[in-house]
């Protein structure tokens, strides 16, 4: 019975430590729960499907079409024909047709295979339109991850001033009661720990919000308990080639520039199946086989019933359609055109991005580095102004100096680590390809 009873306290205290376990999120997992729940990029995925399915209807254009088709006619009153002052009934009660048709296109101006081309590119197309997705939900993922981040790095930064305070008061009030300072000091020291009290509370809320909005983008419940891993293992040592290399990594691996290309590619098939239509002959096989029968009282033999079988080549060259085919050739040329200015701007775009974020990373590493110098500094200097007021040679108005001094290099380091992080996934984007760290 104590057995029974134990096992069953461990399988409970398990189950509880399990529903309250809270969940780590790392930049990779995060990465990961933002691709399986994006709505965005599932719908994305869904024209996969969608392309296969236009790859199928264009092949079908060049397949045999079979057709089976029937009909049942039942005479209520037959017809009838005066012959020689006679009245002479044209046909039966019951009459039945049974036709199988096959039709093989044979030549279509090009039209399917254009169709088919076109059905491939447009599935190649929607492969880099999911690449692309991808890689916007990842980047916001990212951000949205990185800020949360800063919110918490601000939030330390702020309990540590706080702590500083409160400490100084400590030190104040202890100096005040051995009379070795003022009132004045005193009530300094009291005024500059509470007016940090309301930005610690803010600081507090922004963490909260923080992560907040990054369960909302995951898909997690928000009440759901999560720790963000913040030893991302980056440093600002990080090796970059040149910006051309950058560029040419960009032009070739950007799912942007691809779908540019696919879509030229498609408007240019455009024309040639617009052209089908005007230059080029239409020509199929269609045959068929007829079984047809008629009687009274449904008793079909060989005398009522009769069998056929036909094949023909069928040869269609358009002469005139009033100008239709024409104007369809003009429209899909005006695409193409555009196809192909849309396509240099893309280019251009790419480009300039790449280079945009490419110096925003430079300008984030050197902000970086000098903040790790300055935060240096100023705890050095925290150091020395702490030593000089306890020896009696320094003031208060240098320890709290020093203390603004070094939260605003911490709060700053922290803004520069998160601006750098930042910038380097948005290059990352803009070059579509993994960058060293």
């Amino acid at each position: 019975m104590k057995r029974v009873i134990l096992t069953a306290f461990l399988l409970c205290f398990l189950v509880w430590n399990f529903a309250e376990a809270e969940t780590v999120l790392t930049i990779d997992k995060v990465r990961q729960i933002a691709l399986e729940y994006n709505r965005q990029y599932l719908s994305a995925q869904q024209e996969i499907d969608r392309s296969q399915g236009a790859i199928i209807s264009a092949r079908a254009g060049a397949l045999p079409e079979l057709t089976l088709s029937s009909r049942y006619t039942r005479n209520l009153k037959n017809q009838e024909l005066f012959f020689g002052g006679q009245k002479v009934p044209i046909g039966l009660n019951n009459e039945f047709d049974v036709s199988l048709s096959l039709s093989q296109p044979l030549y279509v101006g090009g039209k399917v295979g254009a169709a088919l081309q076109i059905a491939k590119m447009y599935k190649s197309y929607t492969h880099e339109k999911l690449r692309e997705v991808k890689a916007a939900i990842i980047f916001s993922a990212e951000s949205i991850f990185y800020n949360a981040i800063l919110a918490e790095s601000n939030r330390d930064v702020l309990q540590k001033a706080y702590e500083q305070l409160s400490y100084n008061l400590q030190v104040v009030e202890k100096y005040f009661n051995q009379g070795m300072s003022s009132e004045y000091e005193l009530l300094r020291a009291r005024v500059e720990k509470a007016n940090l009290e309301p930005q610690l509370i803010g600081a507090e809320s922004e963490v909260t919000l923080s992560r907040k909005r990054l369960k909302s983008f995951l898909g997690l419940r928000l009440d759901e308990d999560i720790r963000l891993d913040s030893n991302l293992g980056d440093s600002a040592t990080l090796s970059l080639p040149p910006l051309d290399t950058l560029v040419a990594q960009a032009l070739q691996n950007r799912p942007e520039v691809k779908q540019a290309d696919y879509q030229k590619r498609v408007y240019d098939k455009a024309i040639r199946i617009a052209k089908g239509g005007w230059l080029y002959p239409v020509v199929s096989l269609n045959t068929t086989y007829n079984f047809t029968g008629s009687a009274d009282d449904f008793r079909y033999n060989r005398q009522n019933t009769a069998k056929s079988w036909s094949a023909s080549f069928i040869l269609s060259i358009p002469l005139f359609d009033g100008g239709r085919t024409i104007g369809e050739v003009r429209q899909a040329r005006v695409d193409y055109y555009q196809a192909m200015l849309s396509e240099k701007q893309t280019l251009d775009d790419v480009r300039l991005e790449v280079e945009q974020t490419y110096d925003n990373l430079n300008m984030a590493r050197k902000a970086l580095d000098m903040q790790k110098e300055t935060i240096a500094q100023a705890e050095e200097g925290m150091r020395i102004a702490d030593v000089r007021y306890q020896s009696g040679v320094g003031t208060q108005l240098e320890v709290l100096s020093a203390q603004t001094a070094l939260t605003d290099a911490r709060t700053n380091l922290s803004r520069a680590t998160y601006n750098y992080r930042l910038a380097k996934a948005a290059l990352k984007k803009a070059i579509s390809e993994e960058i060293d760290k």
